[in-house]
């Protein structure tokens, strides 16, 4: 019989299961070409590890046994938050946690999430930035809220988002009627006590009619209201939904920062609700792109940037 050894944990191996097959230490020692004092010494460690527990199987057994985490308690409302809101961020799951006694970092909480709740990587799409008090972007988004006194109802998100420091504006309405879009102008123009000198818009009707020769035609109604403001209003071409980019992506914050983790009676809940959320949430948060607060950074480059207000 040939043994080909790679390797030394394969050798010791093999004089295990041959002695257990009937090989005496002198008979595997010519075999091997090896000392019999080797043999002995393989033959004793294996041994005593049948007896005592091998090195491995208890660094196995220490590793399947974690250390107590700070979460632990929490995970079942973690559990929970996840399954009533699939889409909710960890900063909202944060705050809830914390609010039930939870006193640790945010960090080891997105390290879990990480295994709660995989998501792909998604490839980043590069804004381009304006200068402060050059642009606005506005833009509205459908949400189906389970209200508690009404049920299910459909409401539409306005929001109006100044292009350098990423303050928003947000309100929710139940059409976007020709005079709803313009109350929600004015009351986002009061709440930055100013306007900027341009505004992106996608093509709905009541900002443009059409578009002909490769430009747009801009509803009469809604260029005179703007105008009043000194606004100059801006159609993203068609298909071009990146362009406005920095109004779109914070729809994701609305739905899972506001939205996410909270149930509402009725619109006027909701409405007061998203007061509380821009001076408290919208306006403090640390930006992803920025790197600042969107209030700070309004107040100290931004808003004196802005049109006065007529």
């Amino acid at each position: 019989m040939t043994h080909i050894i790679q390797s030394r944990e394969e050798l010791e191996r093999v004089l295990v299961t041959m002695n257990r097959d009937g090989w005496s230490i002198r008979k595997l020692a010519t075999h091997f070409s090896i000392s019999r004092n080797t043999v002995r010494r393989i033959l004793r460690k294996h041994a005593a590890a049948r007896n005592e527990g091998h090195d491995i199987v208890q660094a196995q057994i220490r590793q399947r046994t974690p250390r107590q985490s700070k979460l632990d308690p929490f995970l079942n409302q973690i559990k929970e938050l996840l399954k009533d809101f699939p889409k909710i961020t960890g900063q909202r799951i944060y705050e809830e946690i914390t609010a039930s006694g939870y006193d640790g970092g945010i960090s080891i909480l997105r390290d879990r999430l990480r295994t709660l709740r995989p998501t792909p990587k998604k490839r980043p799409v590069v804004r381009f930035e304006t200068e402060p008090g050059l642009q606005g972007q506005m833009d509205w988004s459908p949400y189906t809220i389970d209200f508690q006194r009404q049920g299910k109802t459909t409401v539409n998100c306005f929001s109006y988002i100044l292009g350098f420091s990423r303050r928003q504006y947000i309100d929710f309405t139940m059409n976007r009627k020709f005079y709803t879009l313009v109350r929600r102008h004015q009351d986002g123009f009061t709440y930055f006590n100013g306007s900027p000198r341009q505004c992106l818009y996608d093509n709905e009707k009541t900002v443009v009619l059409r578009w002909e020769a490769g430009r747009p035609v801009f509803n009469p109604s809604f260029a005179a209201f703007i105008t009043h403001y000194q606004c100059k209003p801006i159609a993203c071409f068609p298909g071009r939904a990146e362009t406005k980019g920095k109004v779109e992506r914070p729809f994701q914050y609305v739905e899972h920062n506001l939205l996410g983790g909270r149930k509402f009676q009725d619109l006027e809940d909701l409405k007061a609700c998203a007061r509380w959320w821009m001076q408290n949430r919208s306006d403090t948060h640390v930006h992803d792109t920025t790197g600042r607060p969107p209030l700070e950074l309004f107040l100290e480059k931004e808003q004196d940037a802005l049109i006065p207000l007529p």
